[in-house]
């Protein structure tokens, strides 16, 4: 059973250690195992990630996470920007449980959290070293926006964007 709800303190641990799996490589790997076995420290090179309530909800946005048979196994999050328009980040699926629907379910669900906001679009990177990731966002309804190449790179990162719909809310008498 796949549940998307909204990030809690006692995930950070877990949360930690789906971010530290390869985001690059096979689409689906069925040699990681599930649970994911908390991580003590969060990942330096992800400062974000250390204080989710601060730099995610505090400010507005919203940090999902997706739970398959009561497990991790799913997290990504939005923040808004000052012109209706909110950036994705830390889109994460567990390695042995993609192409099950994890991804769409919780992008789904950002989208309609960011909809209800007020937001327009939201915006979010991936790179060519991802190709998954690429065809995923394309098949989402994400349309490229610009790349960008640096001098030692060996990939080039790819941004993309999507406009939202308004939301709708329906008053019944």
């Amino acid at each position: 059973m796949v549940t998307v709800r909204r990030f809690r303190d006692e995930d950070a641990g877990v949360l930690w250690a789906l971010n530290a799996l390869p985001n690059i490589g096979d689409t689906a790997d069925l040699a990681v195992p599930i649970p994911l076995p908390a991580l003590a420290e969060p990942p330096a090179e992800f400062p974000d990630l250390a204080d989710v309530e601060a730099t995610f909800l505090a400010r507005g946005g919203e940090f999902l996470v997706v739970e398959l048979d009561g497990h991790l196994a799913g997290m990504g999050g939005y923040r808004p920007g000052t012109d209706g328009t909110a950036e994705v980040l830390r889109v994460r699926v567990h390695p042995a449980t993609r192409r099950r629907g994890i991804g769409r379910a919780l992008m789904g669900e950002l989208e309609r959290r960011a909809a209800r906001a007020g937001l327009t679009s939201l915006h979010l990177d991936t790179a060519t070293n991802q190709p998954p990731a690429m065809a995923f966002y394309r098949a989402l309804g994400y349309r490229e926006a610009g790349r960008e190449h640096q001098a030692g790179w060996t990939w080039t990162l790819v941004y993309y964007v999507k406009e939202l719909a308004p939301s709708v809310h329906l008053i019944l008498s």
